[in-house]
Formats: structure tokens, sequence, C-alpha cells
């Protein structure tokens, strides 16, 4: 089967906070691209906008950024980051280097 992904993507599991309005839910992280993520946390729904949370194993960076639900299954869903700070970018890329670097 061929890897339709775009960017390379890193297992993560760090504590991962989401807003979607004025609800707040915490949930696992189980992967990190540049691009987005995928997460474990009930109740999000196709095309959410979310707002998220979470610090970066090893350098514990602080990362905040909003994205989109684009896909969903029973209890993971794939965000894709709208909007992300030059911060946290420079952040997710060291921690993706390190990751690859392995």
């Amino acid at each position: 089967m061929q890897n339709r992904r775009k960017q390379v993507r890193v297992s993560i599991k760090a504590h991962v906070i989401c807003i979607v309005n004025s609800r707040t839910m915490r949930g696992i992280s189980r992967n990190l691209s540049h691009g987005g993520m995928q997460v474990e946390v009930p109740d999000l729904k196709m095309k959410d906008a979310v707002q998220l949370t979470f610090r970066l194993p090893i350098s514990h960076a602080l990362v905040d950024a909003v994205g989109a639900v684009v896909w969903a299954g029973d209890r993971r869903h794939g965000i894709r980051f709208n909007y992300i700070g030059e911060h946290s970018q420079q952040s997710i890329r060291q921690f993706i280097e390190e990751q690859i670097g392995r």
C-alpha cells in the first residue's frame, strides 16, 4: 500500500487540551507532523475548529495551535493545523528532526 502522506509523522504521547467553542476536553496525542496531529479524545466532530495546547516530550516546549478536525474515528481524530505560532513551529520541527535522527 502506498503512503499518501505529504509530511513525516512521528509518534508522540503527550497530554493535549482541546477547546471547541466553550467545551474543554483532555486527550492524548498519538502522532505529530508539521501540519497536524492525531489525538485520542471523545466528542470531536468533522470540521470542528479546535484550539490545542500540549507540551513536547524532552524539551517540554509548550505548543499552542488552532486546527480543524479533518478525519474522525471512534475516539481518534486527525487535526490539521490552521495556525501555529513561529516558536511552536520551530519546537515541532526540532522535535521531529530529533525523532527521525534516532
